[in-house]
Parts: structure tokens; sequence; C-alpha cells
């Protein structure tokens, strides 16, 4: 099983502060750097939302249950 971390721009496209709080976020949830991120935009391009699954810790190589 996968945790999905989300996050949404808080008054219309993302900024990069809100995009290092996901990176942040994601890494502190168990990413390891190696998944692949999906992205919502607007029509000019800009980033609306970011999303990736990570794995929870059961789930990573070599972790013990």
């Amino acid at each position: 099983m996968a945790k999905k971390i989300e996050h949404e721009g808080a008054d219309g496209p993302m900024t990069l502060d809100e995009l290092s709080a996901f990176v942040a976020d994601a890494y502190g949830n168990g990413a390891q750097g190696d998944e692949t991120v999906a992205a919502a935009v607007t029509l000019r391009g800009k980033l609306r939302s970011v999303k990736v699954n990570a794995p929870v810790p059961a789930e990573r190589p070599g972790a013990e249950r």
C-alpha cells in the first residue's frame, strides 16, 4: 500500500514555497525520490496541484515487518 501526498496552490497556481512544502512532505512521509510525480496545470502551464504515492515504511526494500 502507498500513501498519497497531494498539495494544491492556496490561491491559484502553486508558488515555489508551496512546491517546496510538497517535496518536504513527500520525503517526510517515506518518498525515496524515484517516485513519479503527477501534476495538474492551468491552461497557461502553471502548476495547480501535485501528487505522489509514497511507499509506507513496510514497503521499503529491506524494511523489517
